[in-house]
């Protein structure tokens, strides 16, 4: 993992890990479409062999509504855009070297909503 990753978790998240599979979907205001149709049981957990098997969303929230700021692309064609545009997928897609910008843009899309201006430090150029 790029240190610069954990550097910027530690400094600017609180990191929280859901297992959904044994553990009920927390209740957020974008839960649908973080979910991206996949089912879910009585229980609030992911049913089904590929959710069980591959259902993984890393998911940035403004801490005072639970709001999503790092939104997923609604389609595959408008999620490559994005990669095109930003350099980076979204949390349905986030690889390893996309983390680092995607938390940046989550960082300065919670800055916009507050109002306020965001100085980060190393901007991540080289992985876009």
């Amino acid at each position: 993992m790029d240190p610069r990753v954990i550097d910027t978790l530690n400094r600017d998240f609180v990191p929280v890990w859901v297992n959904i599979r044994n553990t009920r979907l927390p209740e957020l205001p974008d839960r649908e479409e973080v979910l991206m149709g996949t089912l879910v049981d009585r229980k609030g957990r992911v049913i089904g062999p590929a959710a069980q098997g591959f259902f993984l969303r890393i998911l940035v929230l403004e801490p005072s509504d639970l709001s999503l700021l790092n939104r997923q692309a609604q389609t595959a064609r408008a999620s490559t855009a994005t990669f095109l545009k930003e350099g980076h997928y979204a949390y349905a897609q986030a690889k390893a070297r996309h983390l680092l910008p995607m938390l940046h843009d989550a960082l300065q899309a919670r800055e916009a909503l507050r109002g306020g201006a965001l100085t980060l430090s190393a901007e991540p150029e080289e992985t876009r």
